[in-house]
C-alpha cells in the first residue's frame, strides 16, 4: 500500500487558528473567507479522525486533542522551513542547538516566543537546527525529554540551552545561569471580579503544573493566609478554557507567561495578585555554539518582552512530494519507486519536477542509468525522511487520543458476504449492545482485506480489526472459530444429497474466486496450497456480491459461508455443500496495535465482541 501524510498546510492554517481569539481573525490574517477557514479545519478533524474543537454558546474553543495536534505540527512546520532554508548549506556545516524547557506547554506567551524567535533565527542563521521540547508533566512521565531531529549532527556542533522556573533563592544560588525573564502570577476568571482577591471567599484553583510551580503557588497561598481557598484541580492548562466555562466563579492561579490571546479564552478577566508572585525564569546553556546559543536567547527574550505575536506558518512542500522523494531514494529510482506506489513513473516524477521547482535546485541527476541525488538531495534525504516518519507517528497517535479522549474508536472487519451471513449477524448484534451501553462511545467501521486491516492496525487507521489469520508480532484476541465454508453453486450442479466435499474435489469444480483480494478466498487458496492442489478458477473477482451473482447466473461455484446464502438456498436459486472442516477450517481474532495501551473504550468493544461471540460459540456446542 502506497501513503503519504497529513499536507502541512491545513496544519498551519490549524497552528494560526488557535493562537487567534476568533475563527474570524485568523480568516482575515489569511486573507481568506471564514468559511473556507471553517472548512480546513473540518477536512483535518476528519484526515485524523478526531475531534480538535468544541463550542460554547457563541464562541469556539480548543480541546485537550488540539494542544497535543498544536506542539506536534510546530515541529513539523519549523523542520520544513529548516529543510528549504538549509538546502544550498553542505553537510558539515550543519549545527544545531537543543532548547529543552522545563515548564508547561500551553498556547501561551512562551510557545509564540519561542516559534517567533526560531524563525528569526532561521533568517540569521540558515545553518543551525532548533529542536524544542516542553518538559511537562505528561512527558516527564513518559520518561522525560525525547529523541530529536537531526541527532546525526556531531556534538562539536551541537549546543543545549535549557530553560527552567526557579524562585529568588535557589536561582541566586545556582551557578551557570541566568535570569530570561521575570514570570507574574495572575488570577484568571471568567468573569469580572466585584471583590477584591483577598477580600473574597471563593476558591482559587490551580491546575495542573511541574512540581516545583506547585509548591511555589502553595508557599505563597500559606504566607498570605490563602491556603484554605487553594484548590489543586486535576487538569492541565489545555483544559483551561473548559474549566472557565464550567466553573465561571473561580479563580485560576497561574504563570503570566501561560495566558496568551487565543481561541477559547479570549473573554477572560486577568488580576495581578497583591502581594505579587513572581516565578523567575532561568536560562543555561552547554555544549558549542556558544555565540548562537546566546543570540538566540536574546532572541527569545526580545519576543517575550515585547509585543505578543502569532507565529504564521507558509509550508511549500506536499506531502505528496516528499513522500515520493523519500521513495526515490529508498528505492534507488524514479522506475522502483513508481512500481512500489503502484503509479506510472511519470506521475512520480511530476511530483519530483513539482518539489524541485519549489526549492529552486535538482534534486536528482536523470540519465539511461536512473536518478543519482544532487548534494542538494543528498543534504535535504535525512530532512524529509524526519518529516515524513513524524507524519506517521502523528497518523498513529490521532487514533489512539481520540480512544482515549474522546471514546471514539475505529474498527476494522472483513468484507461481509452478505447481510444474512453469521459473522454479519454477529457483529451487528454486538455493535448494537455497545451503542446501547456506553451512548457516549462512538464507532466507526471499515471493511477491508485480510492484509489491509493489518497495515491499517499498524499504521493507526485502525484502533481494532476483527481478522482471520493473525500476522506474526500481533497482539490478539481469540473470537472462537470462523462460520464453516461451502461450495455455494448453480442448482445444475448435483452433490448427489451428500452433506460434505473434499477439498481436492472443490478445486475440480469450475470457481468464482477473489483469492488476491476476498478473505475468505484467501483462506481456501491456503488450505488448497498446503496440500500441494490447484484449484480451477475460472474467473477473479474482487467482491463477493459479482461472485453470488455470477454463479446465479452460470454452472459457475464460489466458496462462501451457507448462511450468507441462507434465502437463495431456500427459493431454490442456489445450492451449497460443506467443505470437510478438517482440511479448511480457521478462527477469528481481535488484533491491536502493541505500540501503545488500549483504553477504556476499546476494552468495552474488545469484551462485548469476546461475549457475543462467545455466546454463539456455546449455544452452537449446545445444538
Amino acid at each position: 500500500m502506497d501513503h503519504y501524510g497529513i499536507e502541512l498546510k491545513p496544519l498551519a492554517k490549524f497552528v494560526l487558528a488557535c493562537q487567534n481569539p476568533s475563527i474570524s481573525n485568523s480568516s482575515r490574517a489569511l486573507g481568506i473567507a471564514p468559511s473556507v477557514l471553517s472548512a480546513a479545519l473540518h477536512g483535518l478533524e476528519d484526515r485524523l479522525h478526531m475531534k480538535l474543537f468544541e463550542r460554547k454558546g457563541r464562541y469556539l474553543g480548543l480541546l485537550p486533542s488540539a494542544f497535543w495536534l498544536y506542539r506536534n505540527a510546530a515541529v513539523l512546520l519549523h523542520l520544513e522551513e529548516f529543510s528549504r532554508r538549509s538546502l544550498a548549506i553542505p553537510a558539515n556545516r550543519m549545527e544545531k542547538l537543543s532548547v529543552r524547557i522545563d515548564l508547561n506547554f500551553s498556547i501561551g506567551r512562551m510557545t509564540k516566543a519561542v516559534s517567533c524567535a526560531i524563525q528569526q533565527m532561521g533568517l540569521q542563521h540558515p545553518e543551525t537546527f532548533i529542536a524544542c521540547q516542553f518538559l511537562d508533566t505528561a512527558s516527564a512521565a513518559s520518561g522525560g525529554f525525547i529523541r530529536e531531529s537531526m541527532d546525526h549532527i556531531p556534538a562539536e556542533h551541537c549546543a543545549t540551552i535549557e530553560i527552567g522556573c526557579h524562585n529568588e533563592h535557589s536561582f541566586r544560588e545556582e551557578p551557570g545561569t541566568e535570569l530570561l525573564y521575570r514570570d507574574p502570577w495572575i488570577a484568571v476568571s471568567a468573569t469580572d471580579p466585584v471583590t477584591d482577591i483577598k477580600a473574597d471567599a471563593d476558591i482559587l484553583a490551580v491546575v495542573r503544573m511541574s512540581a516545583h510551580q506547585m509548591q511555589v503557588v502553595a508557599h505563597y497561598a500559606d504566607q498570605h493566609g490563602l491556603s484554605a481557598r487553594l484548590k489543586f484541580v486535576d487538569a492541565g492548562p489545555a483544559e483551561l478554557g473548559r474549566l472557565l466555562s464550567d466553573f465561571p466563579h473561580m479563580r485560576f492561579l497561574l504563570p503570566s507567561s501561560m495566558v496568551a490571546n487565543r481561541l477559547g479564552i479570549s473573554r477572560i478577566y486577568r488580576e495581578s495578585l497583591v502581594p505579587p508572585l513572581v516565578s523567575m525564569v532561568r536560562v543555561g546553556t552547554s555544549g558549542a555554539l556558544e555565540t548562537k546559543a546566546r543570540r538566540f536567547i536574546g532572541l527569545l527574550r526580545e519576543n517575550m518582552e515585547g509585543e505578543e505575536q502569532n507565529v504564521v506558518f507558509d509550508p511549500q512542500l506536499t506531502a505528496r512530494q516528499m513522500h515520493y522523494f523519500n521513495l526515490v531514494h529508498r528505492c534507488g529510482g524514479i522506475s522502483a519507486a513508481a512500481r512500489v506506489a503502484n503509479l506510472a513513473q511519470s506521475s512520480v516524477s511530476a511530483q519530483l519536477h513539482s518539489m524541485e521547482a519549489v526549492l529552486g535546485t535538482p534534486l536528482f541527476e536523470r540519465s539511461k542509468e536512473g536518478a543519482t541525488p544532487t548534494d542538494a538531495g543528498i543534504n535535504l534525504w535525512p530532512l524529509m525522511a524526519e518529516v515524513e516518519k513524524r507524519q506517521d507517528r502523528l497518523s498513529r497517535q490521532s487514533g489512539d487520543i481520540a480512544a482515549h479522549t474522546q471514546h471514539r474508536v475505529s474498527i476494522g472487519m472483513l468484507p461481509s458476504s452478505g447481510h444474512d451471513s453469521a459473522l454479519t449477524e454477529k457483529i451487528a448484534e454486538a455493535l448494537t449492545m455497545i451503542s446501547i451501553q456506553h451512548p457516549s462511545l462512538k464507532m466507526e467501521i471499515t471493511e477491508a482485506s485480510n492484509t489491509i486491516l493489518h497495515d491499517k492496525v499498524r499504521s493507526g487507521e485502525l484502533n481494532l480489526a476483527i481478522v482471520g489469520v493473525v500476522q506474526p508480532q500481533f497482539p490478539r484476541v481469540l473470537l472462537g472459530p470462523s462460520e464453516p465454508l461451502s461450495v455455494v453453486a448453480n442448482p445444475r450442479f448435483n452433490f448427489g444429497g451428500r452433506s460434505e466435499i473434499n477439498l481436492a474435489e472443490v478445486c475440480e469444480l469450475p470457481l468464482v474466486l477473489g483469492a488476491r483480494h476476498l478473505s475468505i478466498h484467501q483462506s481456501f487458496a491456503a488450505a488448497t496450497h498446503a496440500r500441494n492442489l490447484e484449484p480451477h478458477s475460472k474467473i477473479e473477482v474482487g467482491s463477493l456480491a459479482l461472485a453470488i451473482a455470477m454463479v446465479r447466473r452460470a454452472s459457475l461455484c464460489t466458496i462462501l459461508p451457507a448462511s450468507s446464502v441462507q434465502k437463495d438456498l431456500e427459493t431454490g436459486r442456489l445450492v451449497a455443500i460443506k467443505i470437510n472442516q478438517e482440511e479448511i477450517s480457521g478462527t477469528l481474532s481481535i488484533i491491536f496495535s502493541a505500540d501503545r495501551e488500549l483504553s477504556g473504550a476499546e476494552r468495552a468493544v474488545m469484551k462485548t465482541l469476546v461475549d457475543v461471540f462467545g455466546k454463539k460459540l456455546h449455544e452452537g456446542l449446545a445444538r
